[in-house]
């Protein structure tokens, strides 16, 4: 039975080392991961392609109608039409024609269980129909800049014109998750409907079914469509940093494979990255000579403090900084200057940059004032002595004049 134990868990950290010690290789074909702490891209292969997204077009149903939605508590009663056109294979909320449901009931159906019905419910409501609809989407891509997505369609299924990208699908996300509302919905694992039924998201089922823990997974939206492969679009919390992924068309017929992507992606960053300090306050940065100060040279610190985004592996022995600006400091500049930029530069890249600025401390030194604008000087005392001979010649001058008319009226 030991033996038993001691080989499951050599296996287990086996493959542990395994994943963290190679290259990370996911099974869906395109994808883009975010550090949203900082907003920027750390993983992605062909984000920019155009794709089918099957249900991740959801999403975009969903943020378009809380834009629309004046009261969420609005009592809708499901119709025929809003269930019509719905295959057997596609996931629903299980809602019935004549059911009455709230527009918080069709948000939470909309992306929990994926529910097509929902979605048909939410654009019919909203904008009579469901074409109409699909034009205020399109819209909001138009006015969110995106290049590589359009939508045919509110729930996902497959069409030529229903595409998007991995980047353009995270755009959206991102943007979708400044209302709060959606990101209330989103972020909901399990809902109660107003008519008491409840409902879990679709990768909440699978972390109960796995029996695994992916509780830092915050929001999900799955999505599956034969053309499309398995979608997925999540975030994540992992020791306070925020990430955001979107995998797109994994074709596998490994259960969970869009999971198991999303988990392997986090987990590998947890244990491979983290912030390390790449310049700190009182850091040298640069020695700069100086004017009017008995010091003859001066070391300029850091003003600012930067953590960055880095594997386990950095080395901040390897960091350098490429300073350029102002090559002389003078006793009369003020603290807070600006003398100039620095890079943070560490094996050939840029990591970061900031301005630099003055926060020294110089003595004066009369002597080398004097030396420095001695010629200056000079001139100054011989201008001097010259307007003192003016004014010399002046009075003298003037006391002669005076002398003269004294001698005048004497004579008279």
């Amino acid at each position: 039975m030991q033996k038993k134990i001691s080989k499951i868990l050599l296996s287990f950290f086996l493959f542990i080392e395994i994943i963290y010690a190679s290259e990370l290789k996911l099974s869906s074909e395109k994808y883009i991961l975010y550090n949203m702490n900082d907003n920027e891209v750390i993983l992605s292969k062909d984000e920019n392609t155009k794709t089918s997204i099957a249900s991740l077009t959801k999403i975009m149903t969903v943020i378009v109608s809380i834009e629309n939605i004046k009261d969420f508590n609005k009592e809708i009663t499901i119709t025929k039409d809003m269930l019509s056109g719905i295959d057997w294979d596609v996931a629903t909320a299980g809602f019935k024609v004549g059911d009455k449901l709230t527009y918080n009931d069709l948000l939470y159906g909309a992306i929990l269980p994926s529910g097509a019905d929902a979605v048909n419910a939410l654009a019919i409501s909203i904008s009579g129909n469901k074409k109409d609809f699909v034009k205020l989407m399109n819209n909001k891509v138009k006015e969110l800049g995106l290049k590589n997505t359009k939508f045919a369609n509110v729930v996902g299924l497959y069409d030529e014109n229903n595409y998007s990208s991995a980047y353009d699908m995270a755009q959206i996300l991102k943007y979708a998750l400044q209302n709060s509302k959606f990101k209330e919905v989103f972020e909901t694992k399990k809902y109660t409907y107003s008519n008491g039924k409840t409902t879990r998201s679709t990768i909440e089922r699978y972390n109960s079914n796995s029996n695994s823990n992916i509780s830092y997974i915050t929001g999900s939206k799955t999505g599956y469509i034969k053309k499309a492969g398995y979608c997925l679009a999540s975030t994540a919390t992992l020791n306070n940093v925020n990430y955001l992924l979107v995998t797109l068309n994994a074709f596998s017929s490994e259960s969970g494979v869009h999971i198991k992507d999303h988990t392997k992606a986090y987990t590998y960053f947890d244990r491979n990255y983290g912030y390390k300090n790449i310049v700190n306050k009182n850091d040298d940065i640069v020695t700069l000579k100086t004017l009017y100060a008995k010091e003859k040279e001066i070391t300029i610190k850091s003003n600012v403090e930067i953590d960055d985004y880095l594997k386990n592996d950095f080395d901040k022995n390897k960091i350098k900084y490429v300073y350029t600006g102002l090559d002389t400091i003078s006793y009369f500049m003020d603290k807070g200057t600006k003398l100039g930029h620095v890079k943070i530069e560490y094996e050939n890249k840029t990591l970061d940059e900031f301005d630099l600025l003055y926060n020294g401390t110089l003595t004066f030194s009369l002597l080398s004032f004097i030396w420095i604008n001695k010629f200056k000087i000079i001139l100054l005392i011989l201008l001097f002595m010259f307007i003192f001979r003016i004014i010399q010649v002046q009075i003298i001058k003037r006391r002669r004049r005076k002398r003269r008319r004294l001698k005048k009226y004497s004579q008279l």
